[in-house]
């Protein structure tokens, strides 16, 4: 953001005001103390550790948004403790400020592929208007994790391997590598 064409470059100034005051504040203790400083209410708010995530993309700081996906990993897994997941405004979100290879996506798509709740969840998903490329993928790994092992436990990738989820420098060996797939905002 602040090399090449952006104006922010040439300014020499990122304007934030339509970020969330709360969201910065983090960025900020985190820039300084390398953790999120989040207390145990803020933990819970799986809406704020999304924008985190969201916010770190804007900023192109892959290390804030890895930090902010293991502390959503520690809120949700496991065990699960929403048995709904993520609203629907925060899948909508996800999706509007995310490219199609995003980390986060995988992320909650495989949430919901192993963890979600089955039944009706097609109905669900149509009449509350969720993403359709949200629908797609998550019925794309549906598809892909049959037939489902014994001991599905196990398996979660989520619970194997939380860097699978991890943004990455180029060259790095764990995450995803960043590249130009994420949507500007």
């Amino acid at each position: 953001m602040m090399n090449g064409a952006w104006v922010e470059a040439q300014t020499g100034i990122i304007n934030l005001s339509a970020d969330d005051p709360e969201v910065f504040e983090v960025f900020q203790y985190w820039l300084y103390a390398h953790d999120l400083g989040l207390d145990s209410d803020q933990m819970e708010d799986t809406s704020l550790i999304l924008s985190l995530w969201v916010f770190g993309d804007k900023v192109q700081v892959p290390d804030f948004q890895n930090a902010a996906l293991d502390a959503l990993r520690s809120a949700v897994v496991p065990p699960l403790k929403h048995t709904r997941l993520f609203r629907l405004q925060d899948i909508q979100t996800i999706f509007e400020h995310t490219g199609e290879g995003s980390p986060l996506r995988k992320f909650i798509v495989d949430l919901y592929v192993w963890d979600g709740p089955l039944n009706g969840l097609m109905a669900k998903l149509l009449e509350e208007n969720y993403p359709q490329a949200f629908i797609i993928q998550l019925f794309d790994a549906y598809t892909s994790t049959f037939p489902r092992p014994k001991n599905i436990k196990d398996k979660r990738p989520y619970g194997v391997n939380a860097e699978l989820y991890h943004v990455r420098y180029p060259g790095s060996s764990a995450g995803q590598e960043v590249g130009n797939d994420n949507v500007e905002t």
